[in-house]
């Protein structure tokens, strides 16, 4: 399909200067990578490839890419599974307002900074506060949510609970969009809510796996207020966004700038074929 010209002006408006804004601070972000500028060369020289070389060879780096990398995908798992369950049971309710009211409760902590969810959550998991207390009065064991490896978990938890909302509410568009006399036929047949959703719903709302997909990709690399408000720079926790800023403030610039680089790259693998299949089928309708 031929975009008019006009459309496409006015398409390419408010895209051209993000465009430039933001080609253009990658590119500085390249070259600082490729330089040996820190405190100890003010002055940027070109180096290659050594700030890469350097931070692959880094134990902390390559296991805040792990962390990072482990938690984007089962934030993708765990998100998908949680607000896709959520989602289907709030399209069980007929009544609009109800339908609201859920949405909005659930989709809540997506309007809270991640810092107050950082510091609220960090009470709820203190060791001898939050959670814990109930536990003791419940003659349960305590759990230490904060110390070793129990701290990623815990992370991963508590942003499963920020973006799950958010994730229901994506799959809750795509449902409403599902023709309605096609479910009214199946419930004519007799079938129930559970085959309507698994055989008629569910599949005609796949746009909404790809997109909610790429939304948890991108929500999981980002990753730095949390563990950085509950934690600070805990090597259990540690992102690739949380590696590039410590280099940074250490003044080690240019091995910020190639960790920062890295994590553009994974989202550019991630974020390019989803642009490209938006572009094929919501502009050029194919």
């Amino acid at each position: 399909m031929k975009i008019p010209l006009r459309q496409f002006v006015l398409l390419l408006s408010p895209v051209l200067p993000f465009a430039v804004l933001l080609y253009y601070c990658v590119s500085w972000n390249v070259w600082f990578a490729l330089t040996n500028y820190s405190l100890l060369n003010p002055v940027p020289r070109f180096a290659g490839l050594q700030s890469f070389i350097e931070i692959f060879s880094d134990p902390r780096f390559l296991n805040s890419l792990q962390n990072t990398l482990l938690w984007a995908l089962l934030l993708v798992a765990l998100g998908n599974t949680v607000g896709l369950l959520l989602a289907s049971a709030i399209f069980q309710f007929t009544s609009s307002r109800v339908r609201s009211a859920l949405t909005t409760f659930f989709i809540y902590p997506l309007s809270l900074s991640l810092v107050v969810v950082g510091i609220t959550w960090r009470w709820l998991f203190d060791a001898y506060k939050g959670f814990n207390v109930i536990f003791s009065q419940l003659g349960l064991p305590q759990v230490r949510w904060l110390e070793g490896q129990n701290a990623f978990w815990s992370m991963v938890l508590v942003s499963l609970w920020v973006y799950t909302g958010f994730i229901a509410m994506l799959y809750l568009g795509m449902f409403y969009n599902v023709d309605r006399s096609t479910i009214e036929s199946a419930m004519v047949d007799g079938a129930d809510m559970f085959t309507i959703m698994a055989r008629i719903v569910i599949p005609a709302s796949r746009q909404g796996l790809i997109i909610s997909t790429v939304f948890l990709l991108l929500f999981g690399l980002q990753m730095f207020d949390l563990p950085y408000t509950v934690l600070y720079l805990n090597p259990f926790t540690m992102t690739v966004v949380m590696y590039s800023f410590e280099r940074y403030v250490a003044m080690y610039f240019y091995q910020a700038s190639a960790a920062a680089l890295v994590l553009v790259m994974i989202s550019a693998f991630i974020v390019i074929p989803y642009s490209l299949y938006g572009l094929k089928r919501w502009v050029m309708g194919r």
